[in-house]
């Protein structure tokens, strides 16, 4: 059933109802300008007044609220606080957050400060319905309200329930509007019965339910997609290349994919509007944009540098004592610098918006975002589309979290410009890309204590000075369509929490506010975590250097009770072991030689927000165990102990939930989170794909922005300070303040070694304790021994000394009859009527499946067989011909006699030499009855209007006649005739294979001319097309030899356990081969066999099982950003056979012969471009890291694997330079 509730969708809606009590506030007054603030967003008084609550006439209940949920709980507390004041169940309260058309204007959803400060407004207005709704009772039932109260949703008598009224009838057939009075009284904490008790979230039964919550799902009638092209500054806010380095957008080179409904481009803004989203995808792959030259940014690999070259302007915030002084008769001078990384949001999900453009009166532009800030984007919104703020509506959706302004607001500004060009809904969705790559960062922070001890062992001395890039981030289709002026500007951002919460008797606090250096915005802690992360090493420090156990020193000099009980109670639930120093031996270790040291660390810190000074959030303690191995420099949280103060808890289950969450992502970001940019190029450097420009962010993916996974989630215990009659403290980001000091004082517990610059890698931490030494090989036979051919094997004949002197010959007089145009032309027929049973027919489709005749003769979105595929060659571009029977441009005028002379000699019907790219070298192995059914299939195919292409060739390989002398040297049109020395099986496969399955034409190496090389050489491997075809024999690279049983799988199935799967062009081939009898798949396995070393299935399984142990012994020894790259990216299905197969096939890389075969070509190619059409569809697909990863990053991923599970090959040279190499060869979408 629908509540009244649940309908409004403007603020009329409730102003004009009936059956109603509404509670309003004026709009409020626009607030001073704030002096190094970001200028405030007022409400707009045209609107009418801001609704607070709405009571209706049949109980339900509208509250509403500024504010957002981003997953913090604020719904359901807000909710508990409108059903304590009414006395309600929460089941008949509709909390509405965020909806511009309906909710106040409360600013974004920052600071901690809904509950704490922004939720004041709501409670009043429901204290004061329900004091309006108890006078109304008393003057219906005739008694003093004295005696009534509000229970259930019905005002009832206090010495007789049953003697009462609902709240309902009370406001039925009415319009009362109550303006806000902020002195009426709430209700007395001790009789709360809602308030301070655990409540499940209200928002997760419609999320289990699978309803239109979150904004990726939302959907509206005539809906378009849309994609959008990024210019190549990701990073950048301020510059005049901003929306200024467009040069051309090449319409025409998506002509081709349907249902395109408008390019967009206004300056550096380039949008893609489809019907389908499949083919929005394509559009934003193929569209070819070209990009001016630009300055490229400054580099970031010198954080503090960088950070210490910023142009600022210092403000001094305390000064207290005599710090020079203090500083100048230190006994023990200690200065320090601790460095904040710039960090990501890191949403699991991409940013999404959905827009509608309804020019003509009313809301012109309404937006469904999963903004933060949903009055902030209004107005910029308005500005970008040149609107009245009361002229756009922005609809607050649920989206992926963040914990801060992520991709958001800069998506919903996409969908507004998009949906006004197509005059249709569109809805835009980033992909994970452009999502990582452009989404505002949380800032870097550099911080300078200046202090040290006295003689006494006190603190002589603090001077903290702290620099905080600034994080104003403006809408980024604002600063692309130059709707903003894309100019630095410098907000004073970095004084949060830059008081120490200790009391020295010298101390000054310094920041240097400063413009930003990468686009950056709020993330959770702001410049408060980095800042305690400073403090709170440092007083480690001083203890550690007095000699004093940490907490009892901070004790000592920490003189809020409140925050000193929450620190001994802390530390006692904790198990506190106190100490005067690092405690790295005090277990002796765990592991083999105690490799595993223990360390217990402790922080405290109070969240201080907003303008300095700023207000306090709750108080928060912090107890980390962590395990830190002294050979790989693995750190591992193992328990976390959280100490909490927040005054009195709303929803207690709620702020747990947000602890838990805080704890996760701050041993995240301590551990490894970190921001990587690019390398600085040359200067004039050409702007590459796979190469991004100087500075730009690098970090465009998983890997190699790795968070935490589920099996590090440390143990999470809480412990809350009750204190029900102190008001609310925020508590969304209070608790994650201390985390990373707390952690990197246990690293040093355990280390002895301080850490002053997260993320605490295992590289870094290594670096600092021992070097790790590179780790011996495994115990295996070099490769040449193991790869030598059986001597048994039956070699395909070279040609005797003699015959190839004839041969020379014949050649010569082949060259001058062909110039002469000796080879006669065959007549033409007219093949009409079906002149072949469909038994033969049919056994010519499975021959012609058996010779992958469709891979070749089938054009890139072309009929199959209709030709014009475009094969490159050392000598140049051939193109294959049409198999159909097409009289004009087919085989419509062939006789069979002509098709088996192209088949067995290469020359066509009129007479003229084939190019043995079409490899009628091997078609002439086929017997006469098989071509004679391959024929009757081909005149039985719908015929196809096609032209050839001409070849292209290189001089002099474009002269025809000269294949005569070519085949004299190298081709013998005889059928294949068998061993008799060899099973039927064997020479059906030797049939096959060396026949219409053609494996030479791919996997045998060619001689200088382009004729394969006989002898041990055939089928020993070659490139094609620019991937390896591996070699077939005992020349194979493989970890585990070939077997008959392993052949036959990898043919059937296209994969094969001990070896891989199918991939790139053999993926085709598999896929005919599903055609051909199984009986002819065992034939060529079994042939094939014959060429590698005779290998039992028991020794197979040996040998694989010894490779995939060596690999695993791996794991630990090479640990580092390529490590990290692989485990995000690639190791939810990649493994050493002991995790989950979740797509599809999964075989251990360790058995993967492209790990272990002498050029990384085919490694390279999958990276690049994925696995998109299997072989079978059971094998799984992979997605292609072309557009994520960038030339260094691929290189530095292939050359960790080759080490990681191929230890026992060396390392590939110039992977760099070969992964360049391939993009080029076969590139996605140009965007220079």
């Amino acid at each position: 059933m629908t509540r009244r509730a649940d309908l409004p969708r403007t603020r009329s809606d409730f102003l004009q109802a009936d059956g109603v009590l509404v509670v309003v506030r004026e709009t409020p007054p626009a607030p001073p300008p704030s002096p190094g603030q970001p200028a405030a967003v007022a409400g707009n008084p045209a609107e009418g007044p801001e609704v607070l609550l709405a009571v209706w006439d049949d109980g339900s209940v509208t509250a509403l609220n500024g504010h957002v949920d981003l997953g913090t709980g604020i719904q359901t507390a807000l909710s508990q606080i409108v059903a304590e004041e009414l006395d309600l169940p929460m089941a008949q309260v509709r909390m509405v957050l965020g909806d511009t058309a309906r909710a106040p204007n409360q600013g974004a959803t920052i600071a901690s400060a809904s509950i704490q400060i922004h939720a004041a407004p709501l409670r009043h207005a429901a204290a004061q319905a329900r004091g309006w709704l108890i006078a109304q009772a008393a003057e219906q039932l005739g008694v003093q309200p004295v005696l009534l109260t509000l229970r259930d949703g019905r005002v009832r008598h206090r010495d007789d329930p049953a003697f009462g009224i609902g709240i309902g009838e009370l406001v039925a057939g009415g319009r009362s509007v109550l303006q806000l009075d902020t002195l009426s009284k709430p209700k007395d904490p001790a009789d709360y019965r809602i308030v301070g008790r655990s409540q499940p979230r209200v928002d997760i039964p419609a999320k289990l339910a699978g309803e239109t919550v979150f904004v990726h799902d939302m959907r509206l009638p005539g809906m378009l997609h849309g994609r959008v092209v990024r210019p190549p500054y990701a990073g950048a806010d301020h510059g005049d290349y901003i929306g200024n380095t467009l040069e051309s957008v090449d319409e025409a080179s998506i002509a081709h994919i349907p249902g395109i409904r408008a390019v967009v481009v206004i300056r550096d803004f380039v949008g893609i509007v489809a019907e389908r989203e499949e083919h929005a995808e394509q559009a934003l792959r193929e569209l070819r944009v070209h990009w001016k030259a630009w300055p490229g940014l400054p580099p970031l690999d010198d954080l503090e540098g960088a950070i210490s070259a910023n142009p600022s302007t210092q403000r001094l915030l305390v000064d207290e004592g005599d710090v020079d002084g203090g500083l100048a008769g230190a006994a023990q001078p200690m200065p320090r610098t601790y460095v904040w990384p710039y960090q990501m949001h890191a949403s699991i999900g991409p940013s999404c918006a959905l827009a509608h453009w309804r020019p003509g009166g009313g809301a012109e532009l309404r937006v469904w975002a999963g903004s933060q800030n949903p009055h902030v984007l209004r107005a910029d919104l308005a500005k970008l589309m040149g609107l009245d703020d009361t002229a756009v509506d922005v609809v607050r959706m649920e989206a992926a979290g963040c914990y801060g302004r992520n991709g958001a607001d800069d998506v919903a500004a996409d969908a507004a410009l998009l949906a006004r060009a197509a005059g249709a809904p569109v809805r835009v969705q980033l992909t994970r890309e452009q999502e990582h790559l452009w989404e505002p960062k949380g800032a870097a922070q550099l911080m300078r204590v200046q202090g040290g001890l006295d003689a006494e062992g006190g603190v002589a001395a603090y001077d903290f000075e702290t620099s905080y890039p600034s994080n104003g981030a403006p809408t980024l289709a604002l600063l692309l369509t130059r709707a903003v002026e894309p100019v630095a500007q410098a907000f004073e951002m970095g004084d949060r929490t830059a008081r120490p919460p200790y009391s020295y008797p010298n101390l000054r606090v310094k920041v240097n506010d400063m413009a930003p250096i990468v686009r950056a915005s709020w993330l959770r802690g702001v410049s408060a975590l980095p800042s305690s992360f400073a403090h709170e090493s440092y007083v480690d420090e001083l203890a550690t250097a007095a000699g004093v156990d940490p907490v009892a020193f901070r004790l000592r000099h920490l003189h809020d009770p409140r925050a000193a009980e929450l620190v001994r109670e802390t530390a006692q639930k904790a198990g506190w072991r106190m100490r005067t120093g690092p405690q790295e031996n005090a277990d002796n270790g765990l592991g083999p030689g105690g490799d595993v040291l223990f360390g217990q660390g402790f922080a405290y810190a109070r969240y201080v927000h907003s303008k300095w000074p700023g207000f306090g959030a709750a108080w928060s303690a912090w107890v980390a165990d962590v395990e830190v191995n002294r050979k790989t420099g693995e750190v591992h949280v193992r328990r976390v102990v959280v100490g909490h103060d927040a005054g009195l808890m709303v929803n207690p289950a709620g702020v747990e939930h947000q602890i838990h969450g805080n704890v996760i992502q701050t041993t995240s970001r301590a551990l490894k989170e970190q921001v990587r940019f690019a390398p600085q190029a040359a200067p004039g450097s050409a702007l590459l794909p796979g190469r991004p420009p100087s500075g730009v962010v690098a970090s465009r993916e998983w890997g190699s922005y790795p968070i935490i996974n589920f099996r590090e989630v440390p143990v999470i215990e809480v412990m809350h300070l009750q204190r029900p009659g102190e008001p609310s403290l925020g508590a969304g980001e209070s608790s994650s303040v201390p985390g990373t000091a707390a952690i990197a004082n246990a690293i040093f517990d355990a280390t002895g070694v301080r850490f002053r610059s997260p993320p605490f890698t295992p590289e870094v931490v290594r670096a600092a304790l021992n070097p790790l030494p590179a780790p011996a090989g495994p115990d295996t036979a070099p490769a040449e021994a193991r790869r030598q051919l059986p001597a048994s094997a039956p070699w395909p004949k070279r040609r005797g000394l003699w015959a190839g002197a004839g041969a020379l010959i014949v050649g010569g007089i082949g060259v001058v009859a062909g110039l002469a145009g000796w080879r006669s032309a065959i007549a033409p027929v007219s093949f009409s009527a079906p002149a072949y049973s469909e038994a033969t027919i049919e056994r010519g489709r499975r021959l012609a499946a058996l010779g992958d005749c469709a891979v070749c003769h089938t054009a890139p979105g072309g009929t199959p067989n209709a030709g014009g595929r475009a094969m490159e060659t050392p000598f140049g571009t051939i193109y294959t011909t049409n198999l159909t029977p097409d009289a004009d441009t087919g085989l419509g005028r062939w006789s069979f006699t002509a098709f088996q002379r192209a088949m067995r000699e290469g020359i066509s019907r009129d007479g003229h030499h084939l190019y043995p790219a079409f490899p009628y070298t091997a078609f002439a192995k086929t017997s006469d009855d098989d071509l004679q059914a391959l024929y009757a299939y081909f005149m039985s195919l719908p015929p196809v209007r096609a032209e050839t292409p001409p070849a292209a060739l290189k001089f002099p390989f474009g002269l025809r006649p000269l294949m005569a002398g070519w085949n004299a040297l190298f081709h013998d049109p005889a059928p294949y005739r068998p061993v008799t020395a060899q099973s039927a099986e064997w020479n059906r496969g030797a049939y096959l294979v060396n026949g219409l399955g053609h494996c030479g034409a791919c996997h045998t190496p060619r001689n200088a001319l382009g004729a394969e090389q006989g002898g041990s050489a055939s089928l020993s491997g070659a490139m094609i097309d620019g991937w390896e075809a591996p070699a077939l024999t005992a020349l194979s690279t493989a970890g585990v030899p070939w077997t008959a049983d392993a052949l036959y799988g990898y043919l059937r199935h296209g994969h094969a356990k001990a070896h891989g799967i199918a991939g790139g062009p053999m993926a085709e081939v598999v896929r005919e081969l599903a055609q051909v009898p199984d009986a002819d798949i065992r034939a060529m396995a079994t042939y094939l066999a014959s060429f590698n070393t005779a290998t039992t299935p028991a020794e197979a399984e040996a040998r694989a099982q010894r490779l995939v142990a060596e690999a695993a012994a791996q794991q630990g020894r090479l640990l580092g950003p390529a490590q990290r790259m692989f485990d995000s990216a690639c190791a939810a299905c990649h493994h050493d056979g002991d995790g989950p197969t979740l797509l599809g096939v999964n075989t251990p890389l360790a058995l993967n012969s492209n790990l272990t075969s002498a050029r990384p070509d085919n490694l390279l190619r999958t990276i690049l471009d994925g696995v998109r059409e299997p072989a079978a569809r059971d094998i799984g697909f992979m997605p292609a890291f072309r557009e994520a990863l960038d030339d260094a990053q691929i290189a530095e991923l292939a050359g960790y694997m080759r080490a990681r599970f191929a230890p026992q090959e060396p390392a590939w040279a110039d992977l760099p330079g070969r992964v360049a190499r391939l993009r080029a060869e076969t590139p996605s979408a140009p965007r220079r």
